[in-house]
């Protein structure tokens, strides 16, 4: 009786096999990365839908908007202990809103390094890093306030101050801002948005990005609008720009709550009026 033998696969077949699986994966590779990208720009725009909330409840409490404090390198006021709020705080607006994103023990602890030191994981975009700690020393963060235009004169001394239609405005230096300083709309005014931050700097110093979200007034914690947002490729150490790590574009918080996705090739003059909260011009700049 003839034995049966079972016939394997060949060298070539073999390699045939393997350059089609190849080929199937460097097909689906490129979706996973855009579903990927998706979901990471929906947490993007999920923090920022969470800070433009936390805005309108320090709104409703104290009648004015957070500002941007005094000077990057003011320290922290307190009065009996207790942390002062706008106009009368030093730190920005990214570290006066932290009662109203639950982080009440953190706004209250009394160390100012240990502060500084720590991370809030809502101020990062996951398309970019995770939360970060630079030198071990400055928990950084995403995301900026919308200063206005930076047009008035005076140089690097002001940066605006706000006072270019910004609605997060230098604390002592601008007219506190609230809901009737927008007679533009809190639908067609920008409050915050990502900020453009070059991929060479995401974990190092930079001057865009070494205070931490407890500076106060310096592009840190706010940006300005006389400029269309960039990719982050395409930003530089001190970039004012807003800007992205995302493909197109990128996530703003809207002074209503409401959080679009406004790509770069927007008409300049479009987004300049979503810069200012009292130019007379209401345009809709929204584009998904």
């Amino acid at each position: 009786m003839t034995g049966s033998r079972s016939r394997g696969f060949t060298l070539v077949e073999l390699l045939v096999v393997i350059a089609i699986i190849g080929i199937l994966i460097g097909m689906l590779l490129p979706a996973v990365q855009q579903v990927r990208e998706a979901a990471r720009r929906t947490a993007c725009s999920n923090n920022l839908k969470q800070i433009g909330i936390a805005v309108h409840d320090y709104e409703s409490s104290l009648q004015l908007f957070p500002d941007g404090g005094k000077n990057w390198w003011s320290g922290r006021r307190k009065q009996g202990g207790v942390p002062r709020m706008a106009p009368d705080q030093n730190w920005g607006w990214l570290y006066q809103i932290l009662p109203f994103i639950e982080q009440n023990n953190l706004y209250e602890e009394p160390n100012n390094a240990i502060v500084r030191r720590t991370p809030v994981p809502a101020y990062f975009c996951a398309s970019r890093r995770p939360p970060t700690v630079l030198g071990g020393s400055r928990a950084v963060n995403d995301y900026a306030g919308n200063a206005g235009l930076r047009l008035n004169g005076g140089g690097l001394s002001n940066w605006g101050d706000g006072k270019n239609g910004g609605v997060i405005v230098r604390g002592g230096f601008a007219p506190k801002v609230t809901f009737g300083s927008v007679t533009d709309g809190s639908s067609n005014t920008v409050l915050a948005g990502e900020k453009a931050l070059n991929p060479m700097d995401y974990d190092r110093f930079s001057t865009a990005d070494n205070e931490g979200y407890t500076s106060g007034w310096d592009w840190d914690i706010v940006r300005w609008g006389d400029l269309l947002p960039c990719s982050d490729r395409e930003a530089y150490s001190a970039d004012y720009r807003f800007g992205s790590a995302h493909p197109g574009g990128v996530n703003m918080v809207f002074v209503d709550g409401s959080v679009h996705f406004i790509r770069r090739n927007v008409d300049l003059d479009v987004y300049k009026n979503a810069m200012q909260r009292d130019d007379g011009n209401a345009t809709n700049i929204f584009e998904e």
